[in-house]
């Protein structure tokens, strides 16, 4: 569905409002010109009707021929103009030469009288009729005419009216869209420097440049809240690298305590089982307490100044290599594809950081593969380098794979499988530091792939 922002909304209500504004005043104009032409006619219309029938009734040596002569000679006709002038009995005692039609009836001639003038319009002409009285005797005067010049003025008008309204209109789209983009660009750059804040940079605030507007207020407002998030963050990133560096010790400590009790009562199975479950979670809370501190390290990480140029196959070697010291079982498989004869293997990178991820990828391939196999492809691309990491294995649900990468979030696959639920969070963490994207796949139903993709800085 189409939404409009804040200034096509402004733009709009401001163009509709303006033109509605517009087109009331060009309606008013026209129809007062309207009425104007109207009025100004009839009164021609009346000053014909009285110089006719004084011509007719009041001087003797006038009679209907000369009248006809006069009219039809007179720098002031009419265009399309009939006159009839009636008597008191309804008697028809003078009509102009001109042919154009003029109906009536002695209705209309009584409601003359009564009224003592009409004027109206009818088919395309205008009639006015007026009552004459003179020497005691009554007269009806009937004028139509067709008043062609105010006519067209009147429709050079609405043209002239019609078109200003379609220029202005579109004067007015413009205008209305340039004043809101203007007015409300403090508002854009506000967005932009908000957009622009991360978890990576809560101590940025934004420089309020008018503190008296309502933009100035909003910032001021937001700087007030990213202060508040910012104390609230620290506090409790603080916290979780203190705990977790300061369980260290004594969850190691339980984990030796553990180990010195296993090798005294070696000989009694029992008490080896209850030995050997106490370890399982000991070592299972040292790992948790180990996670918890890394992520802590990871949010820590704020400037990428620090990057270095890292060799991708290296890293990957260093961290199986430390891995097989505690786990001989693992069986490792190496492949670089590249279209390139000397593919460029090379990342920008903290070292520890991907260190740590590596290493929980290739723990979590491992624990979760049923051969012990781990299967590791570098793909070099112009533009990036790719590392997918593959093993045969239970796949999680389908509905799981979204939430793998959440904290302590662990699959139906992990069902009697060593883990916290906590590597994938902090892999994920690292690699969006390293603007990184890891991607989960169950390719079918036993076999779990993971493809890391970094793309290189131009």
């Amino acid at each position: 569905m189409f939404r409009l922002n804040i200034k096509q909304r402004f733009s709009i209500l401001f163009s509709v409002f303006f033109l509605l504004l517009l087109g009331t005043v060009m309606f008013v104009v026209y129809s007062l010109f309207s009425e104007f032409r109207k009025e100004e006619f009839k009164d021609r219309l009346e000053a014909k009707a009285i110089t006719t029938v004084r011509f007719l009734v009041e001087v003797e040596e006038i009679d209907g021929r000369l009248l006809r002569l006069i009219d039809s000679n007179t720098i002031n006709r009419l265009y399309n103009e009939k006159t009839l002038i009636f008597d008191e009995n309804y008697k028809l005692i003078y009509s102009s030469i001109d042919d154009a039609p003029l109906s009536w009836s002695v209705n209309e001639l009584k409601e003359i009288r009564q009224k003592k003038s009409v004027f109206r319009k009818r088919g395309g002409y205008e009639v006015f009729g007026m009552f004459y009285r003179h020497q005691e005797k009554n007269y009806y005067v009937l004028i139509s005419a067709d008043d062609k010049y105010g006519n067209s003025k009147l429709n050079y008008l609405r043209i002239l009216l019609f078109v200003a309204f379609i220029v202005g209109s579109f004067f007015v789209w413009i205008l209305s869209f340039q004043v809101s983009k203007r007015a409300l660009a403090p508002l854009d750059l506000l967005k932009d420097k908000i957009v622009s804040i991360t978890e990576h940079n809560l101590n940025t605030r934004i420089e309020v440049s008018n503190p008296g507007d309502e933009i100035g207020a909003l910032a001021s407002s937001f700087n007030s809240m990213l202060e508040r998030i910012d104390h609230s963050y620290n506090r409790q990133r603080n916290f979780t690298a203190n705990a977790s560096h300061e369980l260290r010790t004594p969850v190691t400590r339980i984990v030796t305590s553990i180990e010195n009790l296993s090798e005294q009562y070696q000989q009694n199975p029992h008490l080896q089982q209850a030995f050997q479950r106490l370890s399982e979670n000991a070592h299972q809370l040292s790992d948790i307490v180990t996670s918890l501190l890394l992520l802590s390290k990871v949010e820590n990480k704020i400037s990428k100044t620090l990057f270095t140029s890292l060799r991708a196959d290296e890293l990957i070697f260093r961290e199986v290599e430390l891995f097989k010291r505690q786990y001989k079982e693992l069986h490792f498989f190496f492949e670089i594809e590249s279209t390139s004869k000397e593919p460029d293997l090379s990342l920008e990178g903290d070292e520890t950081l991907l260190r740590i991820a590596f290493s929980n990828l290739i723990k979590n391939a491992y624990f979760y593969s049923n051969d012990k196999k781990v299967n590791v492809l570098l793909q070099v691309f112009p533009d990036r380098i790719c590392i997918v990491f593959q093993n045969n294995g239970p796949v999680p649900a389908t509905e799981e794979i979204p939430h793998l990468f959440a904290p302590f979030r662990r699959g139906s696959n992990a069902t009697g499988r060593p883990g916290s639920g906590i590597g994938l969070s902090i892999v994920q963490r690292v690699f969006d530091y390293h603007d990184a994207a890891i991607i989960f796949e169950a390719i079918d139903a036993s076999t779990n792939r993971l493809t890391v993709t970094f793309f290189k800085r131009s």
